[in-house]
């Protein structure tokens, strides 16, 4: 289950400088994986852990800095979630876009057409989420994070 934690972290960069990784070397990401347990019934507890166990409702957190000493302007900054966890629908900063491939992305809930219905597509489906930032200034961090269920095995 390890793989879960230590998952490849996706920096889509895209600046109005030009290029796609326009300010790679500008911004870096420090990813974090809690453990999500329910204290109160409007409380979470968060326990920075490296193992989890199938049903285990974990909190993934990016931390966003600005190396640089410029403005990073019109950042794309994804997370992709692993093939054997399961979006729960909460993110943080709410304005989060969604894909099941990767490539494709949408304002989150995503919907497709099924028999003539729109229908909302199933949260174990998004594959990546995504937060569009204006701007990050100069040494500025900005942190993102989603909630998701670890997949009981099949």
């Amino acid at each position: 289950m390890n793989n879960l934690l230590k998952g490849s972290l996706s920096i889509l960069v895209i600046g109005s400088m030009g290029g796609s990784y326009a300010y790679a070397d500008a911004l870096t990401a420090e990813m974090k994986v809690y453990q999500v347990t329910a204290k109160e019934q409007s409380k979470k507890e968060l326990k920075q852990t490296d193992e989890v166990k199938p049903n285990s409702k974990l909190e993934y957190q990016v931390i966003y800095h600005n190396t640089s000493t410029n403005n990073l302007k019109n950042l794309k900054l994804n997370l992709p979630l692993p093939v054997h966890v399961s979006y729960l629908g909460s993110s943080f900063p709410a304005n989060a876009y969604a894909s099941t491939d990767g490539v494709h992305f949408a304002k989150a809930p995503l919907t497709r057409v099924v028999k003539g219905k729109k229908v909302n597509v199933p949260l174990n489906e998004y594959r990546v989420l995504q937060w569009n930032v204006k701007e990050l200034k100069p040494k500025q961090k900005t942190t993102i994070s989603a909630q998701v269920r670890v997949n009981a095995p099949e």
